[in-house]
């Protein structure tokens, strides 16, 4: 069997410079959405986890006064230290890190944050109890991530289309699964909201080196999906581009 840290590691660190310019992860609804929702005060001090080409970190670091920036893979931290000093940020440490077994004590940083990642974790109730136990009493622990509806065989089919494109995505669950890990692991949840965001097929299918042969079947199956799987993703046709939704969640949740 494929070690899963091995498998994120060489898809993200294949394709790191991708993520500093995709467009999802750089000016996604929910980027700005976690800083209202959190209200970061200068005096904080910020985790984010599983921080990609660091636009999360970087987002927050003028409005607190430290944020460490944590990620499994070294090439994706390189290019998220890049893209600090390019923007002259000098607050933010960046920091190997497996979302598992976070090397950081416990009650330590007013906020954690967690974006458009959990779906790659072998085990996101873990990620979610670390990233708990490192935040302080009262502190927050702010998590977007791409859902799938409560319907198994419908999640199922989604989450079979998301790894026949990229081998590192484990599971994306739906909002009551994600509501339970907050529970089970001290989190009060404070704020949940859900939005959709369409997709365009290319840029999408390119960002994780996706082979032609395998964006073929990609295409032949948002075709013809199954009706539930049509109402969630509702693909469709521009000219030769090709369009369809995924859905993400936000949680904000309070460490007792």
């Amino acid at each position: 069997m494929d070690d899963p840290n091995k498998l994120i590691q060489e898809q993200f660190g294949a394709h790191a410079n991708d993520y500093v310019t995709s467009q999802v992860h750089a000016q996604g609804q929910s980027l700005s959405r976690l800083v209202e929702l959190t209200q970061p005060k200068k005096d904080w001090s910020v985790l984010d986890v599983s921080t990609g080409a660091g636009h999360t970190a970087l987002t927050f670091a003028p409005l607190v006064a430290k944020v460490i920036a944590c990620d499994l893979t070294p090439e994706m931290l390189d290019a998220a230290r890049k893209l600090a000093n390019e923007r002259a940020i000098t607050n933010v440490e960046f920091k190997p890190a497996d979302a598992h077994a976070l090397p950081f004590d416990e009650n330590t940083f007013d906020l954690v944050t967690n974006r458009i990642a959990l779906h790659h974790y072998t085990d996101a109730r873990k990620a979610i109890g670390e990233m708990a136990r490192v935040c302080k009493q009262n502190g927050l622990v702010a998590l977007t991530d791409n859902i799938v509806p409560p319907d198994k065989v419908t999640a199922g089919h989604i989450n079979h289309f998301e790894q026949l494109r990229d081998r590192s995505h484990n599971w994306a669950y739906p909002v009551a699964r994600l509501e339970a890990m907050f529970a089970d692991t001290g989190l009060k949840i404070k704020h949940i909201e859900i939005f959709s965001k369409e997709i365009e097929f290319d840029p999408w299918a390119n960002r994780t080196g996706t082979s032609e042969e395998t964006k073929a079947k990609l295409r032949q199956w948002l075709g013809d999906p199954p009706d539930t799987v049509r109402q969630w993703l509702t693909p469709r046709r521009d000219g030769v581009k090709i369009f369809f939704a995924l859905h993400e969640a936000i949680i904000v949740g309070r460490k007792a």
